[in-house]
Parts: C-alpha cells; sequence; structure tokens
C-alpha cells in the first residue's frame, strides 16, 4: 500500500521491480480485492499495480467528477512509481478509465482488456437517479441490489462469503464519491471516439451480465479497429471474481505478446523495418581496352637498280609445313636478297623486270639445306607488299627494302 497524496490515488504494487507493468483498474462500489485472484498468475510475468478509486477501501474521500479525472489521477500516480508505458486491464467504470487513457494519452497505453464496459453506460438520467437515492438513503440500497447485479444466482447461493464480501466493500465507500463517481458515468460517452484507439484490446463480458451485457460488448468490437470479444459462461457483472480461471487466463493470453520487456517498463512498439534498397554489386574492374589504329606503312622508294630483283617476290607456298625448316645462313649482297626460311613458309627472290637502270645482278635462288626437306610445290600467289599484315596487298613498285642488304646471296 502506499501514502496517498493530493491528486493521485491509492494504489498497490505486486510483482517484481523489473517485469513489464499490468495496471488493473475496479468496479463502481469496489476495490481492488475484486483482483485478488488473478494475482498469483499475473506476477510471474507481470509487475501488477491496482488503485481504488476516490473513497473507496479506505482510500482518501477526494471525488473526481470526471472519468478523465480519474485518468489524470492514475497517470500522476504511476508518474510516480517511474512508470511511463503499461498495460491496462479495468472493470465497468475502471474500464472506462482504460479508455479514456487510450484515447488522450495513447503513447502510455500499450494494450487494454475492458472488462464489461461498454462507451455509454445506460442513460445520464439513470446514474443522476442513483446519486439522488445515495444521497437521500446512503449506500444501504446499494449494497443490498449489489449481490443479484454482479453475480449469477447459481454463484450467490454456493458462494455466501464472497456475496457478504461484495455487499460490504459497498457499505465502506465513501457516498461523496460514490455519487461523484456516478455524475462521471452519467457523461461518459466516448462512442464517437472509438476508431481512435490503436492498440490491441480484448472485450471481455460476462454471458449473463445485466448491466453492461454482450451488446454493449459487440458495440466496443464494432468501433475499435483492432478489438476481440471474448464472453465468459456462467458469469455476471464481476466476471474476475466469479469466473477468475477463465478470466486469467484470457488475460494472459492477450498481454503475452507484450511480456518481453523486463526493464520495468513497457517500451513503445519499435518502427517497421525500413525497407533498404539492396546493396548495388560492385562492378568487376574491368579496364576499358583502347583500340589502337595502326597508321599505314610508310611507303619506302628505291632506285630500281637496287630492289628490282626482289619485287616480284612470290611465296612458295600457301599452307604451312608440318616440319619446320632449319634456320639458314645468311650474307650480304649488294644486289639481292638471299632466301629466308621462316616458320613454315619460304621465301624466294623472282627475275625482276628489264630497267632502264644499270642492269641488277642475277637472281638469286633458295638452295636448301642438308638437313632441311626441299619445299613442296605449290600455286604460286602474288607477293604481299612487305606490310605486317598480308591483308593489305600494294603495288610492288613501292616495295619497302628487305631487312638484309641488297644484293645478299643464301649459302
Amino acid at each position: 500500500m502506499s501514502e496517498t497524496p493530493t491528486n493521485t490515488l491509492q494504489h498497490r504494487v505486486d510483482g517484481r521491480d523489473d517485469a513489464p507493468v499490468l495496471v488493473l483498474g475496479p468496479s463502481l462500489g469496489t476495490t481492488w480485492h475484486m483482483w485478488d485472484r488473478q494475482i498469483p498468475e499475473l506476477t510471474r510475468t507481470w509487475r501488477v499495480v491496482r488503485f481504488d478509486l476516490p473513497g473507496h477501501g479506505g482510500a482518501p474521500a477526494q471525488p473526481a467528477g470526471s472519468v478523465a479525472e480519474l485518468g489524470d489521477r492514475l497517470l500522476a500516480t504511476l508518474d510516480g512509481l517511474g512508470i511511463q508505458r503499461f498495460c491496462y486491464a479495468g472493470c465497468s467504470l475502471g474500464g472506462a478509465v482504460g479508455l479514456d487513457l487510450a484515447l488522450r494519452a495513447p503513447q502510455r497505453v500499450a494494450s487494454l482488456a475492458l472488462v464489461a464496459t461498454s462507451p455509454r453506460f445506460g442513460s445520464a438520467d439513470e446514474f443522476r437517479q442513483r446519486g439522488v437515492l445515495v444521497r437521500t438513503n446512503g449506500l444501504e440500497p446499494m449494497a443490498r441490489t449489489a449481490p443479484e447485479q454482479w453475480f449469477t444466482p447459481a454463484f450467490a447461493g454456493a458462494q455466501p462469503a464472497i456475496v457478504d464480501w461484495a455487499v460490504q466493500m459497498v457499505r465502506t465507500t465513501d457516498p461523496s464519491c460514490y455519487v461523484a463517481a456516478c455524475e462521471a458515468l452519467a457523461v461518459f460517452d466516448v462512442r464517437e471516439a472509438l476508431e481512435r484507439i490503436g492498440v490491441p484490446v480484448l472485450v471481455l463480458v460476462g454471458a449473463d451480465d445485466r448491466i453492461t451485457g454482450p451488446a454493449e460488448a459487440r458495440t466496443l468490437v464494432a468501433g475499435i479497429p483492432d478489438a476481440r470479444l471474448a464472453v465468459v459462461p456462467g458469469a455476471s457483472h464481476l466476471a474476475p471474481v466469479e469466473q477468475p480461471a477463465a478470466v486469467t487466463e484470457l488475460l494472459t493470453g492477450h498481454f503475452a505478446p507484450l511480456a518481453q520487456d523486463t526493464h520495468g517498463a513497457l517500451t513503445p512498439p519499435a518502427m517497421p523495418p525500413v525497407a533498404v534498397p539492396a546493396a548495388r554489386r560492385p562492378r568487376p574492374n574491368r579496364r576499358r581496352r583502347r583500340t589502337r589504329t595502326r597508321s599505314p606503312v610508310p611507303t619506302r622508294t628505291r632506285p630500281a637498280s637496287s630492289c628490282a630483283a626482289r619485287c616480284s617476290a612470290t611465296p612458295m607456298s600457301t599452307r604451312p609445313s608440318p616440319i619446320r625448316s632449319a634456320p639458314t645462313s645468311r650474307t650480304s649482297s649488294p644486289a639481292t636478297r638471299g632466301a629466308r626460311s621462316g616458320a613454315g613458309t619460304a621465301w624466294t627472290a623472282a627475275p625482276a623486270a628489264p630497267s632502264p637502270s644499270p642492269p641488277s645482278s642475277p637472281a638469286v635462288t633458295t638452295r636448301p639445306s642438308p638437313t632441311t626437306p626441299a619445299p613442296r610445290s605449290a600455286t604460286a600467289w602474288p607477293r604481299p607488299s612487305c606490310a605486317r599484315s598480308s591483308s593489305r596487298p600494294r603495288s610492288t613498285a613501292a616495295c619497302p627494302p628487305p631487312r638484309a642488304p641488297c644484293g645478299s646471296s643464301a649459302a
């Protein structure tokens, strides 16, 4: 229990200090003891905070004129405990406090369970007449009618001790605070705001509840976007007292997804993962190949007297020989180039055409080496123009000089 300063509520805390917080709100005319039969199971997972309404259960008689004022006092109480975010379950007037908090302080309420609750409790005249009755006759008429309104006849006949306990709770309530609570319920109406509740909600109702029955529960489920209905058979208005096992199971199942926080206060739900585009695959380091354009081979000319003997050279074969010829020795001659034996192709010099210049030296022919087989005979094709590529034939009149000086002879 706790000392109750002004503008806060009398409360009790059960469970581990490092557990997530679950707040339980009572019904009009009852105390936090209406949740006694749920505490052993809930405190295994939760840090349970229960509170009394003003003037109930020995709490200071500080009447609250509206449900919103009760919600503000509850938030001040939780602030004093260092609790910022919590789950909430309330019965009847306690459920109305939960609806108010979910609408006015949505950042603090993680989830709701509404037991025997309605977005509009009867009519304003009904509760005002009840207030007038209490002012006139006290709470004794309310105490006598409480058992038949809160419990089924079968339970009341089988559990007389619990019925007597319920009657005593009503009798010990401060009348002025009871009347103020009736006035608060007379003006409470959140039917048009239900769609703004953005937390998961369990609407739990006793099948035999004659105050806020299944019809009012369905109104809540139809108006709240994320709500589900649970009807408890064999229970009336105080279902947590009459069917404790069924109610406990429904509460633990509803709040279980939020029971993972172990820091004493529920943190706000995490944001949806932001879709991050996939990382670009690194491009291979491909060096751009430069296309080199060869410049044309410059044409070199010499006097016809020095190169006439070699300008009509022709290949001896267009098909390479399977046997490589051994290189032959070359000697310089001032007139012609000797035969060159290459890899698979042999070249020979042909007689030159007559020229007005001094007569050229006689044509030189290739004499095979003793170890080299004689070249095959084949159809002679015009020799390329001594350029490095054979795909560009040139005029024989402008053929560049061979590697060996003119006038060489082959041995």
